[in-house]
Parts: structure tokens; sequence; C-alpha cells
């Protein structure tokens, strides 16, 4: 007998088999699994299950996983029980009769990283059991495993198996951009410390949509972990994540729930998204400085100055800053023209980028998307004006004159939220 297959065979032996379950049996503990669901908020279902080991003593008393694992030392047989658990929640996952999501299985970083020097097991495993290995997600805790390397080699050692592969805890520690892009996660799980960050911090709540981006642009799908109320899920909707998972969609247990259960759950987050929307619009509402640059547009395209009194008009409505044009290479022309009206004060520690007069601003949204669709006004997400260093918005309109091609862009600025 091989060393491979008496692990193997050890693992087996520790799983106690009924019709309706399976339990593991490490020292004096019994082991049961606990399912927790993993909706996608486009689906309005849940897609899979991440699997979690209970575990108690032989008088009933719980022992939580750290304390599970904290009181072995040995590395081998830390290996062992990462196995047992896997094991255990596979064979529970079989029995529950789900033909279509995935299972989300933990991996202890000692496992992640020297796992595979005590021969394979995991094939052997999902052979046994016949599962598919694209239906397997191994999570990995990115910020446990310091060496690139390592991290790197524990990565394609699942990835070439089949499975798909989980950064989980995103976003505590050490996590890094760098680190996602070197190994290509298909999913990376923000941790819930980005929710509660989000709940206390408005600047938070505005970055974190672009985070997501980031990650899907690194080619991640990006699961919220952790989501207990429907505030924490509505930010999940906003930052537009694919994924989510916590207490409210749905508690870790014994049996697999339906894949439809979170449903009605979803559509009425769904709903109100939707009328959070039509609140923002309407909150944002900048149809008269938009009818206003229209007319401004008029003028302009006969006589290219910002001295005007359609820019007049413009600079009194409320929350205005300033105009300024740029040219079809990006290069601003002429000084802007500043409000005298605004209501929210400039930060004075910004005026070194007051003037803009000859600056290029090729790399901004408002210009590239104002060449894209000439003579429409595009209205910019908010950001923080170099001018000023106050939260705001650009509207722009792209236009025609004797000049040439022209770009007029009005700043507003908008009051934190």
């Amino acid at each position: 007998m091989t060393s491979q297959q008496s692990a193997y065979e050890r693992v087996l032996q520790a799983l106690e088999t009924s019709p309706t379950s399976v339990n593991g049996n490490y020292q004096t503990s019994t082991l049961h699994s606990a399912f927790q669901p993993i909706v996608s908020l486009s689906h309005c279902r849940a897609v899979g299950y991440e699997a979690l080991v209970r575990a108690k003593h032989q008088d009933g008393s719980v022992i939580s996983p750290a304390e599970l694992f904290g009181q072995v030392n040995d590395e081998a047989e830390v290996i062992h029980l990462d196995r047992l658990c896997r094991a255990l929640h596979i064979h529970n996952f079989i029995k529950s009769g789900d033909t279509d999501g995935w299972i989300f299985l933990n991996v202890n970083p000692v496992a992640s990283v020297q796992g595979r020097h005590y021969g394979e097991f995991f094939s052997d495993l999902l052979t046994h059991v016949g599962l598919p290995p694209e239906r397997v997600v191994i999570e990995i805790l990115e910020n446990a495993v310091h060496d690139d390397k390592q991290l790197a080699d524990s990565v394609a050692f699942y990835r070439e198996r089949g499975c798909l592969v989980a950064v989980d805890d995103f976003g505590t520690g050490h996590s890094n951009f760098g680190r996602v892009w070197q190994i290509k996660p298909h999913i990376v799980k923000l941790d819930r410390s980005t929710l509660v960050s989000a709940r206390h911090n408005t600047a938070a709540r505005r970055v974190l949509p672009g985070l997501v981006n980031l990650l899907h642009e690194a080619g991640s799908i990006v699961l919220v972990e952790g989501v207990e109320d429907e505030f924490e899920a509505m930010l999940a909707m906003e930052w537009g994540a694919d994924l989510a998972q916590g207490y409210y969609f749905g508690r870790p247990e014994d049996q697999i729930a339906p894949m439809d259960a979170p449903r009605n759950i979803i559509l009425g987050l769904i709903d109100n998204y939707r009328e959070q929307l039509q609140q923002t619009r309407e909150k944002r509402n900048y149809a008269t400085h938009i009818s206003t640059m229209l007319g401004a547009v008029t003028s302009l395209q006969s006589q290219p100055t910002l001295h005007c009194p359609e820019i007049d008009l413009l600079l009194t409505l409320p929350g205005s800053d300033r105009c300024y044009l740029l040219n079809d290479a990006g290069q601003q022309v002429g000084p802007s023209r500043v409000s005298t009206n605004c209501n929210i004060p400039s930060d004075k520690r910004f005026r070194p980028m007051d003037n803009a007069e000859d600056a290029v601003w090729i790399r901004r949204a408002y210009w590239h998307r104002a060449l894209a669709k000439p003579n429409e006004v595009q209205v910019t997400r908010p950001y923080i004006s170099l001018a000023t260093g106050q939260l705001s918005v650009t509207l722009s309109i792209c236009f025609s004159c004797p000049t040439g091609i022209l770009v007029l862009c009005h700043d507003i600025h908008i009051a934190e939220e």
C-alpha cells in the first residue's frame, strides 16, 4: 500500500455514512457540514453553497473551526484534518441531491501550500464520489500565504485539476491587487470589513464601486460576503457585485436550501434599487443646467467665448463652480470662468491647481464621452475636483464652431452624500 493510498483511506475511514448525511470523526470530536447559500444578484437565486465545518466534543459542547485547527500542530495532521473536512463536505453535498450549484470549499493555508507534497488526494476524492471538478470552488486565503510563488503554485494546483479558485477575505491584512493580477482567481470574495467601512464612511461607499470595477477588469467575479441586513445587501447591489453571501440571504444549515429560496428577497432588493435610482436621478436633476448649456452652445457655435450672457446665467445656477473649453486634443483653451455664487467653498489648499489654462484633460471621461456623442450633454460620476478639492460632477458637450471642434465643460459642486 502506498503512502498516498494510506492517506486517502485514512480519511475515508474517518467518515461515517448514514442514509441522509455523513459525519466525520477526528480524535474525540464529531464533525458535521453546514451549507450557506451564495446568491447571484442578477439571477435572483442561489448558484452555490459554502461548506462550513461544525464540530462538537463528545459531551455535545461546540468547538469553533479556529479551535479545531488550533489544537493541531503537526503539519501532516493539519493536512489530514483539512482533507477530512473537505471529504465530509463533498460527501454531504452529493447526498443533498444538488445537481447544478457550486460547492465552495475552504482550504487551510498549510494544506494549500504543502498538501500537494503529501500525495494526490483531491482528484481521487472527486472521482470517487463522481463530482465534476468544475462544480468545485476552492477558497484560498491569499493574505495567509506570504510567499508569492507558493501562492501561485497553490492556485495552479487546483486550476489544473479543473476547479475554480476564489480568493477569500480580500480587503483584509496584506491583500493587494498585484497578487490578484498575478494569480487571476475566478472569484474574489470581498471581506465583510468592506461593508462595515461603507456603512459608516461615505468616501468608502463612493470608492468601492470602483474597486469592484477594477476586479472585474482583472478578470474576476466579485462576491461580497458577510451581508447581514438589507442596507448591506443594497450596498452590494450598488457596487455592481455579482454574488453575495450572508445571513440576510440564508444562514448555514445542515440541509442545502432550494436554489430559489432567496428569490423573493432579491426581487425585493431589485425593486428598492430601482426606486433608489429614481430618487438619485431626481436628487441630481441637472435639467436646468443642461438646458442652459444647450443654449450656451448655440451662442458659442458662432463666437466661441465664455464671456457671453448664456455662460453668465449658467454660472449663477445652484452648485455651479466653473466653465471651460477644451479643444479636440483635450487641451484647455484659455482660463476657466469661475462662479462667484457657489455655496460650497473651495479648499484653498488646492489653489496650486486652480489655474488650468492650457492643461490637457485627454484622460478625463467627460472629454472622451463628449467627443463620442456630439451635441449631447454628458454627466460624469462624482469625483474630487483638482481645482477645488470638493466633490463635483462635470457636464460636457461637444460642438463645432468656426475655429474647429470644442468641448464645453461645466463643473458643479455637490454635497457629500
